[in-house]
């Protein structure tokens, strides 16, 4: 069904690029949290601008967990590893429920600001919910996480 080239040498099918860059937009939190830690005497300056309020940060490093989680694991992964490939088939759901909290989020927050309009906003609304349309359709990703 896939090349030669999607499987790993375990004979389990990879995830795929957009499955990687899904979950990377699922843990920017943590993208956020390691970025001010590595700038040291900015890092409170810059995680106060990007996240005002830290509730939100907190919010969305509670949302990226699982899929950090998810990427940490998509490297232990073979055939005689039980608990890992048990943990890995609830992937896709656990990832479809972390971006659909993420989506209520996003319209909590647009609804605080009364609907104004925000660039940053409305692309991440956006790829979030392009992301999960991208999670519930694909064939690949459902096959990635059967095996």
């Amino acid at each position: 069904m896939y090349s030669i080239d999607a499987y790993d040498s375990h004979g389990q099918l990879k995830p795929s690029g957009l499955l990687w860059l899904s979950m990377l937009f699922s843990a920017r939190g943590w993208g956020a949290f390691v970025m001010a830690g590595a700038s040291q005497a900015q890092g409170a300056n810059l995680l106060q601008l990007f996240f005002p309020q830290t509730q939100s940060l907190y919010l969305l490093m509670g949302l990226g967990l699982p899929a950090v989680i998810l990427m940490w694991l998509s490297g232990l992964r073979h055939k005689k590893n039980k608990i890992v490939n048990g943990l890995w088939r609830y992937g896709r759901p656990i990832l479809l429920m972390t971006y659909a909290l993420d989506v209520v989020l996003q319209v909590y927050h647009l609804t605080l600001m009364r609907g104004a309009f925000s660039w940053p906003a409305a692309v991440t609304l956006l790829l979030s919910l392009w992301l999960m349309a991208y999670l519930v359709r694909s064939s690949r990703v459902r096959h990635t996480f059967a095996n």
